[in-house]
């Protein structure tokens, strides 16, 4: 697909109203379940922060890494095929809650197999039997997808709230409540098996009684042709988020995972509270719009810089206030540097993922090269100079996502024909304004003794709401682009 030069305006509405205010409550849908869901995670990494040390999250650590590959290959592809498919969505949505049942059991039937093996790599013997808890929570959540999948195949996004976010809601609540109660590592690994339970229950509840488990042949062989490709750079996506939890704890131990996966955990939230959301919208819109160019670029420009300029206000705000992880105890003070540079990391690595998601419709197999290579980038440093410790690490983090952002750009820009340089533009607007507010913040720290105590929640509020109002500052003067986005959105909405 070739897109032509245009003006910086917003396509999509102009080439189909409904679809341009579809998508615009889908965005607020999914922005109001994805946030309600990951504020709730964020209350129960704060709890567990209280109630475990470092090693018993290291241990949880490698629980949930060998988990979240299983949950990678559960469906196979499928469903990412069924919110592409083009033709007619009733077999296409049968033969893909089929092939996530079956592919299900398969995943999950091997990580609980092999369960004592992963924990004794890890020297984490203790992450066996919560596992095997997950190989359940495997088999549910491939089911519960293909659910989900057919509401995004049909842009209801409004539909899929109350089976994201309510299963949401209970996991979490079950996992405080064990926590506090004094149930360590098996809180979270209890609460993640209640959230699949409910998940799994409100996805048939909304869509499951007119979608039965069949398989087509015909059609599954056009749903596998694209899902293979989706499946390798999801996987690979997949690989990249978390193979330096895999160095870290095979490379620097349990401990120093513990301190790494908190660092992580809370540099993570803006990714998966802001360009999760943008994205998981964007994609079903290129797959309808991918012969319009016009309309793609526009939406390329609008997606890439409300993206950015929401996901930079908190991963610069992590980088600016990192000292403020005291706050969940001083024992998480040797994570401070790490989460100072995740903090970065997180920016550039949004950005890199909004630009995947046109690839993922419009060329899958060079979003999967261009996947292939970070990983292989990640693996090749972290194996080598990550040795030297967590921070190392990090930093390593910060320098390969600002090579494959490049990478990205050129890639897109000969696949496609959008110009690079406003978006590159839009990126470098917002990060001045990110670190205008950042030596705002650290000025008024230093000039202010009371505010200096890192255990303190008041002084982490009085800096916060000194970033974020420094920073609306600059961005409403450096890129005014982005007040006229808000505008689209509203008329769009009307």
């Amino acid at each position: 697909m070739q897109v032509g030069p245009t003006d910086d305006t917003v396509a999509a509405p102009a080439a189909s109203g409904n679809l341009a205010r579809r998508i615009a409550r889908g965005t607020a849908w999914t922005a109001a379940g994805t946030w309600t869901s990951r504020l709730f995670g964020l209350l129960v990494v704060i709890v567990l922060a209280r109630h475990l040390d470092a090693r018993a999250f290291g241990v949880l650590g490698v629980a949930t890494l060998a988990a979240n590959v299983a949950l990678q290959l559960n469906d196979g592809g499928f469903v990412d095929a069924l919110v592409w498919w083009p033709g007619r969505t009733r077999e296409a949505a049968q033969t893909t809650l089929f092939g996530c049942i079956v592919l299900g059991l398969a995943a999950g039937g091997a990580l609980a197999a092999a369960a004592p093996a992963i924990a004794h790599v890890f020297s984490a013997p203790d992450a066996a039997p919560l596992l095997r808890v997950y190989a359940v929570v495997v088999l549910l959540d491939a089911t519960a997808g293909a659910y989900l999948g057919a509401l995004t195949r049909e842009l209801a996004f409004r539909k899929r709230f109350v089976p994201e976010v309510v299963p949401a809601l209970c996991g979490s609540a079950v996992t405080v409540a064990l926590a506090v109660a004094g149930a360590g590592v098996w809180s979270l690994v209890i609460g993640d098996l209640v959230r699949s339970v409910c998940q799994l229950g409100a996805g048939f509840l909304v869509v499951g009684r007119q979608m039965a488990p069949r398989w087509h042949r015909d059609v599954a062989a056009k749903l596998w042709r694209y899902g293979r490709a989706a499946l390798a750079g999801s996987v690979l996506e997949f690989a990249v988020q978390n193979v330096d939890y895999a160095l870290v704890g095979l490379l620097l131990g349990p401990v120093a995972l513990g301190f790494y996966t908190i660092a992580f955990r809370v540099a993570i939230l803006p990714f998966l509270l802001v360009t999760y959301v943008i994205a998981g919208v964007a994609f079903p819109l290129y797959a309808r719009l991918v012969a319009e160019g016009a309309a793609v670029q526009g939406v390329l420009r609008v997606t890439m810089r409300a993206c950015c300029s929401l996901v930079f206000v908190m991963g610069a705000g992590l980088a600016a206030l990192a000292p403020f992880l005291e706050v969940l105890g001083h024992r998480w003070q040797a994570a401070v540097p790490v989460a100072r540079l995740l903090g970065v990391y997180i920016c550039l690595r949004s950005a890199a993922f909004m630009l995947s998601m046109l690839l993922r419709v419009v060329h899958p197999r060079a979003n999967a090269l261009l996947r292939g290579v970070w990983l292989a980038l990640l693996v090749g440093l972290i194996a080598t100079v990550g040795r030297g410790g967590i921070t190392a690490v990090a930093a390593i983090q910060v320098a390969v996502a600002t090579v494959m952002l490049g990478a990205f750009l050129v890639v897109v820009r000969q696949l496609t024909g959008v110009p690079v340089a406003p978006l590159l533009a839009d990126i470098v607007r917002v990060a001045i304004a990110a670190l205008i507010a950042s030596a705002a913040t650290t000025g008024l720290q230093r000039a202010v003794a009371m505010l200096s105590d890192p255990t303190s929640w008041g002084a982490l509020a009085v800096l916060g709401l000194t970033f974020c109002a420094v920073y609306g500052a600059a961005l409403a003067l450096i890129p005014p682009g982005v007040a006229n986005d808000v505008r689209r959105l509203r008329t769009a909405t009307a």
